[in-house]
């Protein structure tokens, strides 16, 4: 439910915005929302956890996140919403893969059925989107959207590295790759306005606090899952993504979008695919 409305939220921020401004003032606001929570949690004795190594394996997860969300936020300025977010959900299916070679998490049939299903949902995508214009294979945007999903199945991979290899601390961990967002983002804003002062320009909206404090949240929560022993992680990062449902639904209707019934029937076979890989443990 978090990141349904973390995904309204940043279409409702992101469109026909600047990309780095609104990156940087949601990660600043998460950051803060984060710190507050860990305070009235009592949570604030997870900074003795904090060592040069975890701060060291935070950085590359904020360094992961940060590319991976250029990517989808430049991919949502300019798509429909009922088109980027559900490329970004069939990233469980590239989390599969990487699954099997890293993590010996061998697939089943039905699971191999499953990502050849959510594949398969990339074309249908590609046929709805002809009807509005969209070169859906040449479009850089949707190159975009494809390359954040990309980076988000590396993120995966790489939560469970940390959190059921190392096994790093949650909050800790969630402290210091918040940090290291609002870092990142600084920096490449800093750089932007060196490089392209006059670089498409910023408009304040009252949505931008509720993408860092939203995500925040539901990354807790899918840490704390993950954190598990024995946890899947092709199955943790799959669960996150029936969001899609709601953010589907619920964005068509206040974003008044359009050719729905075929981006239905691309998202049904994401969605289908995503049952089997579930169902296929």
């Amino acid at each position: 439910m978090l990141l349904a409305l973390y995904d309204l939220a940043k279409k409702a921020s992101v469109r026909d915005n600047a990309v780095l401004p609104v990156l940087l003032c949601s990660s600043a606001c998460g950051c803060a929302a984060y710190l507050l929570g860990m305070g009235l949690g009592g949570r604030w004795a997870a900074r003795d956890a904090i060592t040069a190594e975890l701060v060291g394996l935070a950085a590359a997860k904020s360094l992961i996140v940060a590319t991976s969300w250029v990517f989808t936020f430049r991919a949502l300025r300019t798509l429909p919403i009922s088109i980027a977010t559900p490329i970004r959900a069939s990233a469980p299916a590239l989390v599969f893969v990487a699954a099997f070679f890293l993590y010996g998490e061998v697939p089943t049939l039905v699971q191999a059925v499953g990502m050849l299903a959510v594949f398969g949902g990339y074309f249908v995508f590609s046929w709805a989107g002809r009807h509005e214009g969209i070169d859906f294979f040449r479009n850089r945007a949707v190159w975009c959207a494809i390359a954040g999903a990309g980076l988000s199945a590396v993120s995966s991979i790489w939560d469970k590295y940390v959190f059921q290899v190392r096994g790093a601390d949650v909050e800790a961990t969630q402290l210091l790759f918040q940090i290291g967002l609002v870092v990142i983002y600084a920096l490449l804003f800093c750089a932007q306005r060196f490089v392209a002062p006059s670089a498409h320009g910023f408009t304040w909206r009252w949505t931008i606090p509720l993408v860092g404090t939203l995500l925040a949240g539901a990354d807790w929560l899918y840490f704390k899952g993950l954190a598990i022993e024995g946890v899947p992680i092709s199955v943790a990062s799959l669960m996150r993504r029936f969001s899609v449902v709601i953010t589907f639904v619920l964005g068509a209707r206040f974003f008044h979008e359009t050719n729905l019934v075929r981006k239905a029937l691309a998202l049904a076979a994401i969605l289908f695919g995503i049952t089997l890989l579930c169902l296929g443990n």
